[in-house]
């Protein structure tokens, strides 16, 4: 009886110990592999976390194996479903010549493509996501497709990217489409110089919805944030493009139901802080954008854009890039803009149709500025709250 009183403890403790040997307390990371190139030990880390149950992985400040701060990645880390990537104050860049994404989903991968759900990427600490020291690409920046891309989602739901520093990504910093939902992309700082072309912040693309993205800070090269609905009438001319599914017609390629609050940054490519723009019979509403505060100093000039400001903070609608048809009144509609606050050439500008929206609390300063300006599209029902400082 005694000898059985000691077995039953001695499997008892060891039960209790499973998850400080295996979860919290020391989580799994690619330290505990030591074969191989630092891709292939994230992904062998990953890969156990999946299998074990424990569907959480850290990548931790020190690559043991070469005893540095950084990890130097080769390919994509690819993310499955029903997981956490937990980064604890690391910097993971891309090694040299590294044609890929910084990270990415599983469904991104396979073929044919398909979604995934429930993915977390955490940052604890000073974390640090780099594109890289010179472009890898040729052309450099986004005509060279999807891969150019740091995060990039493919149809995920339930998703949270949050709590890292993004720097000179080789083109768009992130971007999520193609049926993305029910997700999170917050307290991201960016330092995307416009050292290469089309240097985005946050990308939102047809097909996504219910998405809140805030506590958004630093300098992009291009859009700090940007909701785009495009697609083309032949996928058969997709070449290099931007969204890893495509830009072909699909069962709902609609944008809606989007937060984007409290944006703390300036685009040293001139552009737009905040661009709203969908064509080709794509509808986009139901869209809240609050509290975006322009960074740029009186005087600042942004030399690789020429120009002393950015064109604009809020960029609403386009007459160009459309494919099959330009935008029609009523398919851009429910856009309700808050608390703006910019020294841009022109405040809001309304470049395409527009219909029962809200424009107020739109502040210009600095001078020479306009506060609320429209093209030639038609609008409907849109009212207007804006004052020169």
């Amino acid at each position: 009886m005694k000898h059985e009183l000691i077995t039953i403890l001695f499997t008892l403790l060891f039960f209790l110990q499973l998850p400080f040997a295996y979860g919290v307390g020391n989580p799994v990371t690619p330290n505990q592999f030591k074969k191989g190139t630092v891709s292939g030990r994230i992904e062998a880390a990953i890969a156990h976390a999946v299998k074990s149950g424990i569907n959480s992985a850290e990548i931790p400040r020190v690559d043991e194996v070469s005893g540095k701060t950084e990890w130097l990645i080769e390919r994509a880390i690819v993310v499955p479903s029903d997981f956490t990537l937990n980064l604890n104050n690391c910097l993971i860049r891309l090694a040299p010549g590294t044609k890929d994404n910084i990270i990415t989903n599983s469904g991104a991968r396979t073929n044919p493509l398909s979604g995934n759900q429930n993915i977390q990427i955490i940052g604890t600490g000073n974390v640090v996501l780099s594109g890289g020291l010179e472009a890898h690409f040729d052309p450099p920046g986004d005509k060279s497709g999807y891969r150019t891309i740091g995060i990039l989602l493919y149809d995920t739901k339930h998703f949270t990217i949050e709590g890292f520093k993004m720097e000179e990504t080789q083109a768009w910093a992130i971007s999520v489409e193609n049926g993305c939902a029910f997700g999170r992309i917050a307290n991201i700082d960016f330092c995307n110089t416009n050292k290469y072309p089309n240097q985005d912040g946050v990308d939102v693309r047809k097909g996504c919805h219910d998405i809140v993205i805030e506590n958004i800070t630093g300098i992009t090269g291009d859009d700090v944030v940007a909701l785009t609905g495009l697609r083309i009438s032949d996928s058969s001319k997709i070449g290099n493009c931007m969204q890893v599914g495509g830009d072909g017609m699909t069962g709902n390629d609609d944008i809606y139901n989007i937060t984007v609050n409290n944006i703390k940054a300036k685009c040293v490519g001139g552009y737009a802080m905040v661009r709203l723009l969908n064509q080709d019979g794509i509808k986009l509403y139901n869209i809240n954008v609050s509290n975006i505060f322009d960074t740029s100093i009186d005087g600042e000039v942004f030399p690789t854009a020429k120009r002393n400001r950015h064109s604009a903070a809020i960029r609403i609608g386009e007459e160009i890039y459309w494919t099959i048809r330009p935008n029609v009144l009523g398919e851009t509609f429910n856009i309700f803009v808050d608390n703006v606050v910019s020294r841009a050439e022109v405040t809001v500008l309304v470049n395409g149709t527009l219909k029962n929206s809200v424009l107020k609390n739109i502040v210009g300063w600095g001078g020479n500025s306009q506060l609320v300006k429209f093209g030639n599209a038609p609008v409907e029902s849109v009212s207007v709250d804006a004052k020169q400082l």
